[in-house]
């Protein structure tokens, strides 16, 4: 291996790394970000703007995907993932632009215009659809992570029950606080009860995040997993 080599398997590994840390990031944060009123407004807007540039980072390191997207073989497993992809991406813009355009704090200079009440409901349906693809994106994305860290049978055992364990306290909390009315606009206002623990709070939506990362890494597997893969979780 010459010195060009090694400097490029360097840099490649320093690309990995960041991007590794912009996604643990992204992923801490954002229960974070739908604590709206437990945090306040002006910390909302902060955190999301964060996110945002987390999101911008990710994709600028991840640049040589959208040039890949017209060429080769679209098979099931990549047609799955790019339209996944594309949907995340979506509301992924929609959310801070809607928020900017609704913004009380940080964005004050945008003119109000007159689709506010829109943007508002958008805003509000977006963050929970871009809470729960974000999750199942992480969730198809795991498998190489899972694979270093359950190095042998027991250890993925053990990531599968405490992954179900996880992901059924999710499935309450999901119901509890109501995210298939926030994602399907039934409920047009944030409820939430101003006296409840934030820690609370962001353990519960980071229990609905595993829950869905549970289920992408679980789906994939099952689908798109080789036989050798199925032989075991990871």
């Amino acid at each position: 291996m010459n010195g060009l080599q090694v400097l490029d398997c360097k840099n490649n590994n320093m690309l990995k790394s960041v991007r590794t840390v912009i996604d643990i990031l992204m992923i801490l944060l954002m229960p974070l970000l739908m604590a709206y009123s437990l945090v306040g407004e002006t910390l909302h807007e902060i955190i999301g703007t964060a996110i945002f540039g987390l999101f911008i980072t990710h994709h600028v390191i991840n640049r040589k995907w959208y040039s890949a997207l017209n060429k080769g073989r679209y098979n099931a497993q990549r047609l799955v993932r790019t339209v996944l992809d594309l949907l995340l991406f979506v509301f992924m813009i929609l959310q801070p632009v809607s928020g900017m355009l609704i913004s009380k704090h940080l964005y004050t200079f945008i003119p109000v215009l007159p689709v506010t009440s829109f943007m508002r409901t958008i805003h509000l349906i977006g963050s929970y659809w871009g809470f729960v693809l974000l999750s199942f994106h992480a969730g198809i994305h795991l498998k190489p992570l899972v694979s270093k860290v359950c190095v042998n049978k027991a250890a993925r055992i053990i990531f599968l029950v405490v992954s179900l364990i996880i992901s059924l306290f999710g499935c309450y909390v999901f119901y509890k606080r109501g995210f298939a009315g926030y994602m399907t606009g039934k409920n047009a206002f944030f409820f939430i009860d101003l006296n409840e623990s934030r820690i609370l709070f962001y353990l519960e939506h980071l229990a609905v995040m595993i829950l869905f990362e549970t289920v992408g890494y679980m789906v994939f597997n099952l689908l798109f997993g080789t036989k050798k893969d199925k032989k075991g979780i990871g």
